[in-house]
């Protein structure tokens, strides 16, 4: 782990050169373990959700632990585990909705920033999120981001996030929490790509 990783009950910031700050917020903790290997740090909601879109793409396995985490298999005998900065348990009802907002004009959804560039708000089409109700949504890594850009989705950590207060609402069989939430990490990794290919043409 970086010695400049910031880590409160609230959120985890790890620092990052490319941000305004120098720091982003994590969505993961990131376990690498391999032969002679074993490292750990935290990755940014937007780093997961390539990562898991690379894993899929090169047809490698994406294993679920019934507690959120992602197992991303990796070359010869490597592994790299993906456990939540924050508990998915942490959504609150409010901050589902919020989410859900955003879910229905996701591809229009973008940061809001005052004249001197702070954050203000996350609109997507006719919702908006306002602060400080988007700034907790950033925090906890449930919003990716992508550097120097204020194009904004909803994460793998946010989307596993939904699929577990889903669940609980709909009070399913714990068996199917595991589908879930590989299904809502492909989604995001999904969007990651898709941004990505479109930036980099």
């Amino acid at each position: 782990m970086h010695p400049g990783t910031i880590c409160t009950r609230a959120y985890v910031k790890t620092p990052r050169p490319s941000s305004e700050d120098g720091y982003e917020f994590a969505a993961f903790k990131e376990i690498v373990v391999g032969k002679d290997v074993y490292a750990t740090g935290y990755v940014s909601a937007w780093e997961a959700d390539l990562m898991i879109g690379r894993t899929a793409a090169k047809g490698r396995a994406i294993h679920v632990r019934e507690y959120g985490a992602l197992v991303l298999a990796g070359r010869v005998s490597r592994s790299r585990t993906l456990e939540m900065a924050v508990g998915l348990d942490k959504l609150s009802a409010r901050q589902a909705e919020d989410l859900s907002l955003i879910d229905r004009q996701e591809k229009d959804a973008h940061l809001v920033r005052d004249e001197h560039g702070w954050i203000r708000a996350v609109d997507a089409s006719w919702f908006r999120i306002p602060q400080p109700q988007a700034g907790i949504l950033l925090e906890r890594g449930w919003l990716s981001r992508p550097p120097h850009s204020d194009r904004v989705w909803i994460s793998a950590a946010g989307r596993m996030a939904m699929a577990r207060h889903w669940h609980r609402e709909q009070g399913l069989h714990w068996r199917v929490l595991k589908g879930l939430y590989l299904d809502a990490a492909l989604t995001a990794a999904a969007t990651a790509r898709t941004d990505l290919t479109a930036r980099t043409r």
